[in-house]
């Protein structure tokens, strides 16, 4: 069975946990080795330093006058090399035994130049040290005229263990007679220091089992209330979800609105290019069908005929008026972006909007404020500006004020059109710039789509804020132009 098959057989989350496991362990593996060597890297220098005053209070305890005296006693006493090296360290062991280090890693000590041998050593005596290790063992660390810290591979010391060494050389009447050394056994340090990381690194992994745990748990739940959200999906139900994870619910509003606003710029999409692949083929026959009715209509054979003629004409003229808002949502309608400011593009067409209010006995308020320039096709935003601010002027039957007002927060310019209006029911305030959706007794539901469309290809936000019976605000956010941004962090 391949490894796939066998991974296929797991659910989710566990193939889920399984990877987190496998990765965080590496991660913990690699961190680990790391902080070893560190930690390695930092005992050595301690150490260092400690095996340097060690050699240096040795030389303290038996200075080079008494240390070269003993040597001077027991070889101008007729001894064999072995009785030389036991009288010497009779002499010397003594001293060192008053010596007290809290590691059992150092060992410490004498050598003697002409003997060739450890004279003494500890903190533990080991008579096998100076009788019975080949000289020739020693010529590599006791050859140097200053004192030397190093590290020395399989040393006769320790047994065959790598070590840190500091040797000080004895010297008397400029001839080194012998050193005084100290050496720690690196391989127990190391040791020690694994044996401690794999301590931690299993208390860590018990820790990350534990939170595994916790975190499947919280990973079936969420997966649950998914499932529960695509559901409301479905029934039309998102915007009433309440997950019983309540970090989780501006989430899955903010999906659900996300999917709505592509759902309905993918309904505004087929019916732009509806409109853009049959929009001129129609107009076409239509503007001679027209131009026929005008002519026959002065026909006056046709005087009596005239009132249908004139209505004909007017439907023709409606028809085709629906058809350049058709166009007007078209994916490919071209658009010629400047940087303009957004207060002078409405003050140019406050006098229309004003028409437009006093007929319907209301009345157009403006509170622009102060705002950078905004890239934007000029048409369209007027056209975007006159369907909301006509929609409003509509709305309120008992007339009314409309407030157009502008500001600017941080790099957006923030456009709203408010009304006093009947208000916007619910189940319609979800379904809005969907084509052809439309609560009035002459319209089409074009208006407000292309408004959403206008607003989309400017990069821009539509927000509705609409309470039934107290009236409905439209805001649009634009971002700043990119030139007028410059200009601004240039000053700051």
């Amino acid at each position: 069975m391949k490894d796939s098959d066998i991974m296929n057989k797991f659910t989710l989350t566990t193939r889920l946990n399984i990877k987190i496991i496998c990765i965080i362990s590496l991660f913990m593996l690699l961190i680990m080795t790391y902080g070893q060597w560190i930690a390695f890297r930092e005992r050595e220098e301690e150490y260092a330093g400690q095996l340097e005053t060690i050699t240096s209070f040795l030389l303290h305890k038996i200075p080079a006058k008494t240390f070269a005296g003993i040597l001077e006693q027991q070889a101008s006493a007729g001894k064999t090399l072995e009785e030389q090296v036991v009288a010497i360290n009779k002499t010397l062991q003594p001293e060192l035994e008053n010596i007290i280090l809290t590691s059992q890693l150092i060992k410490y000590g004498f050598f003697a130049q002409d003997q060739q041998r450890i004279v003494a050593i500890g903190p533990d005596f080991d008579r096998s040290l100076l009788l019975d290790v080949d000289p020739a063992l020693f010529r590599e660390l006791y050859k140097t005229n200053i004192p030397e810290l190093g590290i020395q591979k399989n040393s006769i010391i320790w047994y065959g263990d790598s070590i840190l060494y500091h040797v000080r050389p004895i010297i008397m009447n400029d001839k080194v007679i012998g050193y005084a050394f100290a050496c720690l056994n690196l391989n127990r340090v190391r040791s020690e220091l694994w044996e401690r990381t794999m301590k931690f690194f299993s208390v860590a992994f018990f820790i990350l089992m534990i939170v595994i745990m916790l975190f499947q748990e919280v990973f079936i739940q969420f997966k649950k209330e998914l499932e529960l959200f695509a559901e409301a999906i479905l029934k039309g139900r998102a915007k009433q979800f309440e997950s019983k994870i309540p970090e989780l619910t501006p989430i899955l509003r903010y999906i659900s609105a996300q999917t709505e606003n592509m759902a309905r710029l993918d309904r505004l999409n087929i019916v732009g290019e509806m409109a853009a692949s049959i929009g001129h083929e129609v107009r076409n026959p239509m503007t001679t069908v027209r131009g026929f009715l005008q002519y026959l209509s002065n026909k006056q054979e046709f005087k009596n005929s005239l009132e249908h003629f004139t209505l004909m004409i007017s439907e023709m003229d409606r028809a085709n008026q629906i058809i350049t808002e058709f166009l007007a949502l078209a994916k490919n309608k071209s658009m010629d972006f400047k940087d303009r400011d957004l207060n002078q593009i409405i003050t140019e067409i406050v006098p229309l909007l004003q028409s437009d209010a006093v007929r319907s006995r209301c009345q157009i308020a403006l509170h622009l404020l102060p705002i950078p320039s905004v890239s934007v096709d000029e048409n369209s935003m007027r056209q975007l500006i006159l369907n909301l601010v006509r929609n409003a002027i509509e709305s309120m039957l008992q007339g009314g004020i409309v407030t157009i007002s502008t500001e600017q927060r941080d790099a957006q310019v923030i456009l709203a059109i408010q009304d006093q209006g009947t208000g916007i029911s619910p189940d319609i305030l979800n379904k809005l710039g969907t084509p052809f959706l439309t609560t009035k007794e002459n319209g089409i539901g074009i208006g407000l789509a292309v408004c959403y469309r206008i607003v989309y290809r400017h990069a821009g936000v539509i927000e509705v804020d609409s309470k039934v019976g107290e009236g409905t605000k439209f805001t649009i956010i634009l971002h700043c132009s990119k030139q007028d941004q410059a200009d601004k962090e240039h000053v700051i």
